[in-house]
């Protein structure tokens, strides 16, 4: 922000200045460029960003000496708005988002041309999963506020929500173009196959690499490889980047070398299965569970397959046939109670997993599944405990543990969650890590925060991705102290 070149009323007054915000954040904010701060605050508001909570104090004064101030429409419409935006922030704290809505829509009615204000409602309509309306007052925001990348990071989410993986993706992008360098826009541009990490040449730092120009090099690697071993590791990597295609020829070409290799057979059903060839799947995956009929994941795949051909018996075979191969795979576990929820048959479905940890006292998959369900419901009372049988069953297990802190910090218990946390040998992995530093920091504890991040940095065996995603929480945690 620099100040502004622009004529001063005489009668403003003396200990207030003007500064400029930057474009974006002027339209988000429904602000002139040129806005209003105390004298002595204007090297603050520079280097650290504006104070808008000051800045409406300062506007008011501004209005009372000087009412025809250029902007002071703008100005008084602002002091209106965030007085009563203020008023809303217990309810976010508190995570009362449908309350604040009605009262978002009173703030809208004053300044129906408020991107803020729209951005608001619509992160609260994407919280109570009213995700079409969402998207409109984020497309709203947008049309008001289009060089505000946030609020195209924001509607991502939405779109992810809703599923609409083209959709997310394009707005994605945008916002990438608009906030470069973005942690958060970039690990989603991963998690969709569109980025890629990789190793920066003669560095330990991560490179992020477009999906076409990592697909090129993946080609010319399965082109030179010809190590059954190696290939499967190969097609393995390739399926869990979403390149199924190239996942398929690795796999094949494992086959084309010995047509019994079993594992080979797997990752080929499994490829065809990601990529929508459902009569390939079918074929390829019974002919390894022929070979192999104790493999829960070949079971697991072959119910996707039934499921996507609308072959419900046969689907609902598979199910329960993994699950009894392997009670704590929590993907099909989660697989079996959706399956009950789809069919409105919730009451069967937690009766299934009340059977399950009855006759496998050692399991904790039945448990945590039971915790999800009763979380829904709303009694947290009766998920904690199912997740304290959990942990005593199995004390360090990652999946329960994930998501007894999330609840825990969904529900403001932070100290619960870093004494959880803090509970846990080392070494924690990184979801523990950052729910802990995220935990420390929301109980004021930044210093602690940090020193737990830079400690974990300090570990020689993390992935280029994991250092990418603490560095930036760290950096974060940084500029706000």
């Amino acid at each position: 922000m620099t100040t502004p070149s622009f004529n001063r009323p005489s009668e403003v007054p003396s200990d207030i200045t003007f500064i400029s915000l930057p474009k974006a954040i002027a339209d988000f904010h429904h602000l002139p460029i040129h806005v209003p701060v105390p004298v002595d605050q204007e090297e603050q508001a520079k280097e650290k960003g504006y104070d808008f909570s000051l800045g409406a104090q300062t506007m008011a004064r501004l209005l009372e000496a000087a009412p025809q101030v250029p902007g002071a429409y703008l100005y008084q419409l602002f002091i209106q708005k965030w007085a009563k935006l203020l008023e809303l922030n217990p309810y976010f704290v508190k995570g009362r988002v449908a309350e604040a809505i009605p009262k978002l829509v009173e703030i809208l009615e004053i300044d129906p041309e408020c991107p803020l204000t729209a951005f608001q409602l619509a992160y609260c309509f994407r919280v109570t999963g009213e995700l079409e309306k969402s998207e409109s007052f984020y497309r709203q925001a947008l049309r008001m506020a289009p060089e505000s990348g946030w609020i195209y990071s924001n509607l991502g989410r939405t779109y992810r929500m809703m599923g609409e993986k083209a959709k997310a993706t394009e707005v994605y992008w945008k916002a990438l173009k608009l906030l470069p360098g973005d942690q958060f826009v970039l690990e989603q541009l991963v998690e969709l196959g569109e980025l890629f990490i990789v190793p920066k040449p003669g560095s330990d730092e991560a490179l992020f690499v477009k999906r076409e120009d990592y697909e090129r090099k993946m080609r010319e690697a399965l082109e030179k490889e010809s190590n059954a071993e190696n290939l499967m590791g190969l097609g393995w990597k390739l399926l869990q980047d979403r390149l199924t295609d190239v996942a398929s020829q690795a796999f094949q070409k494992v086959l084309d070398q010995d047509a019994r290799y079993l594992e080979a057979q797997l990752g080929l059903g499994t490829a065809h299965l990601e990529a929508g060839r459902y009569k390939e799947a079918d074929k390829v995956l019974n002919e390894y569970l022929d070979e192999n009929p104790n493999s829960a994941t070949g079971h697991l795949n072959l119910f996707k397959v039934y499921l996507a051909l609308n072959e419900q018996e046969l689907a609902w075979q598979e199910i329960q046939t993994a699950v009894l191969l392997d009670p704590n795979r929590l993907d099909v576990l989660r697989q079996l109670y959706f399956l009950f929820l789809e069919a409105d048959r919730q009451e069967e479905g937690m009766e299934w997993i009340e059977q399950l940890i009855e006759e496998v006292p050692t399991s904790f998959g039945p448990l945590l599944v039971k915790a999800w369900g009763l979380t829904e419901a709303g009694d947290w009372d009766g998920a904690e405990i199912a997740l304290k049988e959990a942990l005593k069953r199995e004390p360090r297990n990652e999946d329960v543990l994930l998501f007894y802190t999330a609840e825990l910090g969904r529900r403001g218990k932070m100290q619960e969650l870093i004494d959880l946390v803090l509970a846990q040998p080392e070494p924690r992995s990184i979801s523990l890590i950052i729910n802990l530093a995220l935990a420390y920091s929301r109980v004021g504890k930044m210093a602690e925060g940090e020193s737990v991040l830079k400690e974990y940095l300090e570990r020689t065996d993390l992935s280029l991705e994991d250092q990418q995603k603490v560095r930036a929480l760290l950096s974060e945690m940084e500029k706000a102290d």
